[in-house]
């Protein structure tokens, strides 16, 4: 077990993402572990946000009612994860700064010298790691402080955080007899806590890593270099030397480059601010109506179409709903997916997948909270963390990609999928068509999605749409596969369109199938709001 310990003050802006850091890191590396954050009398919504994260991680949070400062916060937690350690001599405990100054990917490095046998393990910057002058003048001055007869001893050229096996963290804390295992204030206790561990550590080891010092923190930094300085004074050359590199690493952050216009490191909020889509071709009472085949037969109908406006969680959304119902011999298929898409975004809302493929029944539905990048699967009741704040579900991702411009061989990947594991959806343009079904003959331009899950866009399944090569990119012809060595194809039938105040489509169709307010609509189709999963399926 790993247990992860973050001191936390009015760290709204950045912890939130840090968790989510964290659990992508620790699935790849595969290693259970436990989160213990001790949010130090926070004044901002520390406090709330760690609620939202107790129910998807595994986390938990102390709290002091008023500040106690940096060193006492991590002799809290030190002590905490070392009382929940049950087996000290392979569970470990590591320090992380909830802004991003230890970044969690270093983690990996770290594991595999402490599995390696280490006791302690330090990262250090690689060869290849970039770094301003004052940062590369402290790690010599570090190394000649920490070393003896200018060798530098291990974990004397820490750039970032440390792993102590918990056994270490424990005989240290009761050698401590009851009294505090640590007295400085500030960063200068990470060097106090690596002098009062080394005792009792059978191998120190360092850990390269890549240090990128031109990424910067969303936050200012609360290091005080000078206030290092004097603490550094009180301390043992080892001590001074970590130190003297926090406090001229604080300094060249002064210093150190601007990101790129664009780069991003971390976002300042879990928050999604995100941009409209420049032009949408589609518009509430589109209704793009398909007879469904398999191979030259028709076997069914279909439909797409966005018949009302509903609001969910407060936002109003386009209410999408596709239809596949057919069959033949004894096979029958009865499929409807409905997405709820915000109006300004198109972000994922909410989706439902409701199919009857043969007699075998699936049923799923999900909320998409965005802003906090988690979501609610409403059928099993249980949450989990979205990998993205810009959701996009199996029909979401087709009406984006209606407003995306297309270049024949060109081959786009989006990390916006809900699900973790079907990132990255991959968009090829294949080519351009003529394609004629009953609706008219229209220029295409062929896509193949790819989503590396189960649905209509399975990795595998060999997917295409075709897109009119127009303003409008309507879906006119779509081949899917659909489990069971079954392969549809859609052709486009019927166009029924029409305008915001319910008039004649440009194609001259009716409109007279949408409200005139373009809001909630009436008739057949799924709830128009967050409902249990009960009373959906009715």
């Amino acid at each position: 077990m790993l247990y992860i310990c973050i001191p936390a003050h009015d760290d709204s802006r950045t912890v939130g993402v840090l968790l989510w850091k964290i659990r992508e890191t620790m699935a790849q590396l595969g290693r259970d572990y436990h989160v213990l954050v001790l949010d130090d009398g926070s004044r901002d919504e520390t406090a709330a946000l760690l609620e939202k994260y107790k129910q998807i991680l595994p986390l938990a949070v102390l709290s002091n009612d008023r500040r106690q400062g940096y060193g006492r916060a991590v002799e809290r937690l030190l002590r905490e994860a070392a009382g929940r350690a049950r087996y000290p001599k392979r569970d470990a405990v590591v320090v992380m700064q909830p802004d991003f100054a230890d970044p969690p990917e270093h983690l990996a490095a770290l594991v595999k010298m402490l599995e390696g046998g280490a006791d302690i393990v330090a990262s250090v910057p690689s060869s290849g790691s970039t770094a301003p002058w004052p940062v590369r003048v402290a790690r010599r001055l570090a190394s000649l402080l920490a070393g003896r007869r200018g060798a530098p001893a291990p974990g004397g050229r820490a750039c970032g955080f440390r792993l102590y096996r918990a056994k270490v963290v424990k005989a240290a804390i009761e050698a401590s007899a009851g009294s505090a295992l640590l007295s400085r204030r500030g960063r200068a206790a990470d060097a106090e806590l690596f002098d009062k561990l080394v005792p009792f550590a059978r191998r120190v080891a360092e850990a390269p890593v890549e240090r990128r010092c031109e990424l910067r923190r969303r936050r200012q930094s609360r290091t005080r270099p000078f206030e290092i300085a004097r603490e550094a004074l009180r301390l043992g050359k080892a001590g001074a030397g970590v130190v003297l590199w926090a406090c001229c690493a604080a300094l060249g952050a002064t210093v150190a480059p601007a990101p790129v216009q664009g780069q991003e490191f971390v976002r300042d909020t879990l928050r999604a601010t995100v941009p409209a889509p420049s032009n949408i071709p589609f518009s509430v009472g589109e209704e793009l109506r398909y007879k469904v085949k398999a191979g030259v037969f028709n076997v069914g109908e279909g439909s797409m179409s966005i018949p009302r406006i509903d609001t969910v969680a407060g936002f109003p959304t386009y209410a999408a709903e596709w239809r596949i119902k057919g069959g033949w011999l004894f096979y029958k298929i009865d499929s409807k997916f409905y997405s709820w898409m915000d109006e300004k975004t198109l972000v994922s809302r909410r989706f439902i997948r409701d199919q009857d493929e043969g007699g075998r029944e699936t049923y799923k539905e999900f909320l998409f909270f965005p802003e906090d990048r988690r979501f609610q699967r409403v059928d099993y009741d249980t949450t989990g963390i979205m990998p993205t704040s810009l959701p996009l579900d199996d029909v979401a991702f087709v009406y984006f990609a209606r407003t995306l411009p297309l270049v024949v061989g060109e081959t786009l990947a989006f990390n916006r999928f809900y699900k973790e594991e079907g990132n990255p959806v991959v968009i090829r343009v294949l080519r351009k068509d003529r394609r004629k079904v009953k609706a008219g003959t229209f220029n295409t331009i062929v896509l193949q999605p790819i989503i590396r899950t189960d649905g209509l866009f399975a990795e595998g399944g060999k997917a295409e749409i075709h897109l009119s090569d127009d303003d409008r990119r309507l879906l006119v012809y779509m081949q899917v596969h659909l489990g069971m060595g079954i392969n549809l194809s859609l052709h486009l039938e019927e166009i029924v369109s029409t305008t915001s105040a319910g008039l004649p489509g440009e194609d001259g169709s009716p409109g007279a199938r949408r409200p005139a307010d373009g809001r909630q609509g009436t008739g057949d189709g799924p709830p128009t709001g967050p409902v249990p999963a009960s009373e959906a399926r009715r």
